[in-house]
């Protein structure tokens, strides 16, 4: 069990919240965008709106390449949220969008409908964060952070290179933090070298963090098809990326 469905376990005991009750995305609520444009807005549709974006060249041909996260804003999924910190419960679907530049403008080389999540209990923050191109790497940033029910907050990041068709995952960065106790660790995970990076520490000490690494296998790369959506691959045993 995944400590993101734990945590989610606990929201329910705690607070009677069963997802049943919010409006969440289906597949008909995700639309099939245009394989082709002139500018980036050809590939948003109407009502939906670029909520993270980044240019830089994805496929070694010289070319600014895009990279999207877009959103709808239907009403329907504007749940009402009584009780907790935020205002809005927004379960509007949320697409990634990898766009190739080209003589003629852009073309799609990847939509993802499930790898950016929505958040589904009114306890917590919006996962997406960041989307980023930095030298021929796509990175996407996340956080897990619920406003009741736990202590634990959680960043993460996952990077991928264009290689032989596909997306692949070469690496992925993972940090847990304890609000209560100010511990603290991180898992950087390269899956070129197949080797790890672990450091542990507390925020409200002056100790110097302690780093240790390790190796660690996995059967073959990930891909942004493969892994799906965030959070659900045990890399390790009760640890998930």
């Amino acid at each position: 069990m995944s400590k993101l469905f734990s945590l989610l376990i606990i929201l329910v005991l705690n607070f009677g919240i069963v997802a049943e009750d919010f409006n969440l995305p289906t597949k008909a609520d995700y639309p099939e965008l245009n394989k082709r444009g002139k500018d980036i807005n050809t590939f948003v549709p109407k009502d939906w709106e670029i909520v993270g974006k980044s240019f830089g060249d994805l496929n070694a041909d010289k070319l600014e390449d895009c990279a999207l996260v877009i959103k709808a804003n239907y009403d329907k999924f504007l749940n009402k949220n009584d009780g907790f910190r935020w205002d809005s419960f927004d379960t509007n679907p949320r697409v990634l969008v990898i766009l190739f530049r080209d003589a003629d403008g852009f073309r799609l080389a990847k939509q993802s409908n499930t790898f950016i999540l929505a958040p589904d209990s009114p306890a917590m923050s919006e996962p997406f964060q960041k989307i980023a191109i930095r030298g021929g790497v796509l990175r996407l940033d996340f956080e897990v952070f619920f406003s009741a029910g736990s202590w634990s907050a959680y960043d993460y990041s996952y990077k991928f290179r264009f290689q032989n068709g596909k997306f692949v995952l070469i690496g992925a960065d993972k940090t847990e933090l304890t609000r209560n106790s100010g511990e603290t660790e991180s898992r950087s995970y390269n899956f070129i070298t197949r080797r790890m990076k672990i450091s542990t520490g507390n925020f409200a000490s002056d100790k110097r963090e302690k780093i240790r690494w390790k190796s660690f296998r996995f059967k073959k790369p990930k891909t942004i098809d493969s892994l799906g959506k965030p959070f659900d691959w045990e890399i390790e045993k009760d640890y998930y990326l």
